[in-house]
């Protein structure tokens, strides 16, 4: 084990917020023995500013934009210009660390043979905890010379420049797990995941991706699938599953409307033409 200080930390630990004071105060606690805390803000109107502050946290806002992701260049170049140390955490205020996993963290940035670290990741959902209503991996941390985040869209986190060898994979044991507590009721889950289908959605027009009903039910099922473990939770845990699910329906729907020119406008002028030969009948 490490005998380093925060302050000789060679990971800074680096924490997107919105409107979190209900929970910043906890993912501050738990890195802040382990190395200096920034808090990227993207605009909040209550206490997160006031809770970071004193608690030791250096906080920022961070610089303005219409995407509904975090995860950009801007962002990354941002976080170098307002950190010195070769290591960095890149988090959400919503993640919490096990000590036993940010001390292993610590000690990853102080050696010379990788330079990003995947973790296994337990998201709960709606509420419970019982059981993670998913288990995936994450990468936590990276030396900040081996990440690009330019050209990078939605729900991906950058493009890591070393090699494949310089990829670590800590074993998935509980010691090692980033907990994710996801605060979710379904209006909230509707309108935030709606956001992320119309960026994804148009990530994917502009690729020239076509829609396609077997690519809509194949995703809508992989998502079942990866969200399999939620159904230890009875009837919630099947609500966060078809939810998941309806996620994927949403993107290739908003994929389908794009393709089709189909707007409430247009609705509305088909419709017209429908009553007009109605009334004129």
């Amino acid at each position: 084990m490490t005998n380093t200080t925060p302050e000789k930390s060679s990971l800074s630990f680096v924490l997107f917020s919105y409107n979190e004071d209900a929970r910043i105060e906890y993912a501050i606690r738990c890195f802040r023995d382990f190395g200096p805390v920034i808090i990227m803000d993207g605009g909040s109107t209550d206490k997160t500013k006031e809770i970071a502050e004193s608690l030791g946290a250096l906080f920022l806002s961070r610089p303005a934009s219409s995407l509904p992701q975090s995860e950009t260049q801007q962002n990354f170049d941002f976080i170098k210009k307002h950190t010195n140390t070769p290591w960095i955490y890149w988090g959400y205020v919503d993640n919490i660390a096990p000590r036993t996993l940010a001390q292993k963290l610590v000690e990853l940035a102080e050696q010379s043979v990788y330079k990003k670290v995947m973790v296994p990741m337990y998201t709960y959902l709606w509420g419970e905890t019982s059981h993670p209503a998913q288990i995936s991996e994450f990468p936590a941390t990276f030396h900040r010379d081996y990440m690009d985040f330019s050209d990078n869209h939605i729900h991906h986190m950058g493009r890591f420049t070393g090699a494949a060898s310089e990829i670590l994979t800590l074993p998935p044991r509980q010691e090692y797990a980033l907990r994710h507590f996801s605060t979710y009721t379904i209006g909230k889950f509707v309108a935030g995941h709606m956001r992320y289908a119309e960026e994804e959605s148009h990530y994917k027009f502009e690729s020239g991706e076509k829609f396609s009903l077997v690519k809509t039910f194949l995703a809508m099922i992989r998502y079942c699938y990866i969200f399999r473990r939620s159904v230890l939770l009875g009837r919630a845990g099947v609500i966060i599953m078809v939810s998941y699910a309806f996620s994927r329906f949403m993107v290739y729907a908003r994929l389908f409307e794009r393709e089709h020119d189909i707007t409430l406008a247009s609705v509305e002028n088909s419709y017209s033409v429908a009553k007009e030969k109605l009334l004129s009948e």
